[in-house]
């Protein structure tokens, strides 16, 4: 689907902070704008928890017992276990593509090919800045400001101008600084995460350049 300039497509099912899947014609339902503001915190919550869980049928999920999911246990032991009231529930993906995505009811994904990729007080940053998603409630916003949304069999897609949905990058990265201290956990990982990432395109991305985001975060570190 070919979409604006002005706007740009948010997956909510799939990550936050690499991008998202296109948009495909499987689409199951249409919200338009006049039904979404009758829509309540909890209604995006619950669509939130069902694009989730059919993500996790659709996944290969590591075990309890899988290396990869004691890590992600201890990583988070350090971090809020509860967000705005809502519980936070992680998984991790064996999947090699280095991706990790937030939805508004709590649940965080993380694929296996992050966690090889980046160190312990990186991934670390990544949770953080999933959570200041949740935290900030980017989802719910997003919904509220969005045109029409379309549920598929795969994806929750939200259609949000592209400098709101950059400012909400920002928003994340700063209320994770604020977190990652606050848990006495080193913040320079924000930093050496994004230098290790896919870098994104300046034009037509929900994320700002990961040397925007960089220099953000170096000037707020610079300022504490």
């Amino acid at each position: 689907m070919k979409h604006i300039n002005l706007f740009l497509i948010l997956c909510f099912s799939i990550s936050l902070l690499v991008g998202c899947q296109n948009f495909n014609n499987e689409v199951a339902l249409i919200i338009t704008s006049d039904k979404i503001k009758h829509l309540s915190e909890q209604d995006i919550e619950a669509i939130g928890a069902q694009a989730c869980a059919d993500s996790d049928k659709r996944s290969v999920i590591a075990n309890e017992s899988s290396w990869l999911t004691q890590k992600l246990e201890k990583l988070t032991q350090t971090l809020p276990k509860k967000i705005n009231d809502i519980e936070v529930n992680y998984k991790v993906y064996l999947n090699t593509d280095p991706n990790a995505w937030a939805t508004a009811n709590g649940c965080i994904r993380i694929n296996s090919g992050l966690i090889k990729l980046l160190n312990d007080n990186e991934l670390q940053a990544v949770l953080a800045h999933e959570q200041a998603h949740i935290a900030l409630k980017h989802a719910i916003k997003s919904f509220k400001l969005a045109p029409y949304v379309g549920i598929t069999n795969k994806e929750v897609v939200v259609l949000i101008k592209e400098e709101i949905a950059q400012q909400y990058e920002f928003e994340a990265d700063h209320y994770a600084l604020e977190l990652l201290m606050s848990s006495n956990i080193n913040p320079i990982g924000l930093v050496t995460m994004l230098k290790k990432m896919p870098i994104h395109s300046e034009t037509k991305t929900s994320h700002p350049s990961n040397t925007k985001r960089i220099d953000r975060i170096l000037d707020k570190l610079g300022n504490k």
